[in-house]
């Protein structure tokens, strides 16, 4: 008979969360017109909640406003380094719309596209704002404490 240490396999619960994070990117990156081409039934929802021009620009501005808190959420040091947040849901922005454009519209870009892209980038944009300066706190003196607290999930 081996003897075998039972080692307590100790898992970090962030790593749930970033799990839930790849998951999220994956379903925002999906073009959902191509999925209605081979799922009909689906095609019925899509088209119930997304045929007004203003549900198509709530729901973009939906999932990058949700894709952006939990980026955030989870990488709190990004709230200090805008330059790399911006690039990081730049390339999402860019790689959905080509993804629609490679998988179903195919065709070039057009003017609904860029605009797509914009409404993206200023879902971002608010999430960042709002998040970064409602993590300032008063200190005593009157000044802003900028920093930023370690990762919340890194214990």
């Amino acid at each position: 008979m081996l003897n075998h240490k039972h080692r307590q396999l100790k898992i970090n619960p962030r790593h749930g969360w970033i799990a839930a994070l790849f998951l999220l990117i994956g379903l925002a990156m999906t073009p959902y017109g191509w999925v209605v081409a081979w799922w009909p039934g689906l095609g019925f929802v899509v088209d119930t909640l997304f045929s007004a021009a203003w549900a198509h620009v709530v729901g973009h501005a939906g999932i990058f406003a949700l894709l952006a808190t939990a980026v955030l959420t989870l990488f709190p040091r990004l709230q200090t380094r805008p330059a790399l947040f911006f690039a990081i849901f730049t390339a999402l922005a860019l790689l959905q719309e080509g993804l629609q454009l490679v998988t179903f519209k195919h065709r070039p870009i057009v003017a609904d596209d860029l605009f797509d892209l914009a409404v993206d980038m200023a879902a971002v944009t608010a999430v960042y704002l709002i998040v970064r300066y409602s993590q300032k706190k008063k200190i005593p003196n009157g000044e802003h404490n900028d920093h930023i607290q370690r990762d919340r999930f890194s214990r």
